[in-house]
């Protein structure tokens, strides 16, 4: 079996959600949507071109073919997930990951529409620790090794931390094949894969 790391596709040109200015960095936000269901802020599309110089920031909508993906870039979560892609994770959850659902409203372009995070209720352990890379000076891990014997009772972990609740919400998820599989199937859009390492 086959696992990924499931993330947000690369464009030259997109629609991305944008958090309020001043809204707190996600480390500092965990902790306080422990006791919510929704985020306590709206986000609102913006068009993010790559240039020379950097990224460019647009408010300008209109020349873009898709606003509104099954996997929304946005500047703060890092996994913000259509309707659709919610009810394929959840139909292929094994029971075992604990995770459940925070909701963040999405405006742009005259309409508002609802996206789904998830969230960790336990840190799973699923690291084969000898075969991980780590950096020798700061510590924790570099390049991630999963062990087939931890993550085969999981259809989606993510990456333990080592603080004490970055992996509730965490910015990197992985997933089975199965599971992978299942979202090509319904043809979502915005969405990457990129095998990693399991032994």
């Amino acid at each position: 079996m086959n696992y990924y790391l499931f993330s947000g596709k690369n464009a030259p040109k997109v629609a991305s959600a944008f958090a309020p200015e001043g809204t707190k960095p996600i480390y500092e936000l965990i902790l306080e949507l422990d006791n919510l269901n929704e985020l306590p802020f709206e986000f609102e599309l913006v068009k993010l071109t790559v240039g020379r110089n950097g990224l460019i920031k647009s408010n300008d909508l209109s020349n873009l073919e898709v606003i509104w993906l099954d996997y929304q870039p946005d500047n703060k979560i890092g996994s913000l997930f259509s309707k659709k892609i919610k009810t394929i994770i959840t139909e292929h959850l094994t029971g075992n990951e604990g995770i459940d659902w925070l909701t963040a409203k999405v405006n742009g372009n005259g309409e508002q529409r609802t996206y789904y995070i998830p969230r960790f209720e336990k840190m799973l352990n699923v690291l084969n620790f000898e075969k991980c890379t780590y950096n020798k000076i700061a510590g924790g891990v570099i390049i991630p090794c999963f062990s087939l014997e931890k993550v085969k009772n999981y259809s989606i972990f993510h990456q333990p931390d080592s603080t004490e609740f970055l992996w509730k919400i965490p910015t990197g998820l992985y997933i089975s094949e199965t599971l992978k599989k299942a979202i090509q199937k319904e043809k979502c859009t915005g969405v990457s894969f990129e095998r990693t390492w399991v032994s």
